[in-house]
């Protein structure tokens, strides 16, 4: 039991730190300016709810996908933390979620839930790469109910955070919104680096032992 809830805690960190809802709060605040509340509220709940399905489609076929193309697992963990690094330096350098044109181009659309909200600012490839990565980890059936509960636990997150956004914008303010991403992106940085360390490391004891 220990074991299952110390796997747990790690899938959660990894996968809630990757997702990041709160850099997506003043990209969904500024996205809604203009939408009635009750319809904020409908936008907050179709985003969720794709990422819970982006999520669990690659859950379900992250180990046919990776057979499919004849991917290794350390090549997995190396690419993963490569992407992962990538997301925590732009975290920690400050860059926006969405360039300008983007930006400008998403607040053209109507339906802003699947595009740019759930795909890519949340669900983006940094955070499939965990979801396989966590996937190809789980060496038993409770390990993969953990982490349905950590992407069910972490689409609830995302629905609350944007749900909230515009409380949460105003409350907070930029500065302290700055310094939490911050301390993510460093999780971040952290969860990257272990991720190519254990894809490096049984290559490295091939090479030795062959």
């Amino acid at each position: 039991m220990q074991e299952c809830f110390l796997f747990f805690i790690g899938s959660f960190v990894s996968l809630f730190s990757m997702v990041d809802p709160l850099l997506a709060v003043p990209v969904f605040a500024s996205l809604t300016q203009k939408y009635t509340p009750q319809y904020k509220i409908e936008v907050a709940s179709r985003a969720s709810l794709y990422v819970f399905g982006i999520l669990l489609t690659f859950f379900i076929a992250g180990g046919l996908i990776l057979k499919f193309f004849g991917i290794s697992l350390e090549g997995l963990r190396i690419a993963g933390g490569l992407m992962i690094i990538g997301s925590a330096i732009e975290m920690l350098q400050k860059k926006e979620k969405l360039l300008p044109v983007e930006q400008q181009e998403s607040e053209e659309k109507e339906d802003i839930a699947f595009s740019p909200l759930a795909m890519p600012i949340l669900s983006g490839p940094g955070a499939i790469a965990v979801i396989i990565g966590m996937t190809t980890d789980a060496k038993s059936f409770m390990h993969y109910t953990v982490i349905i509960l950590t992407i069910c636990l972490v689409s609830l997150c995302c629905y609350i955070f944007l749900r909230l956004s515009h409380v949460i914008a105003h409350k907070m303010g930029p500065t302290t919104m700055q310094s939490f991403n911050r301390i993510m992106g460093f999780i971040l940085l952290c969860i990257g680096v272990q991720y190519i360390v254990n894809g490096v490391m049984p290559l490295l004891r091939q090479a030795f032992h062959s």
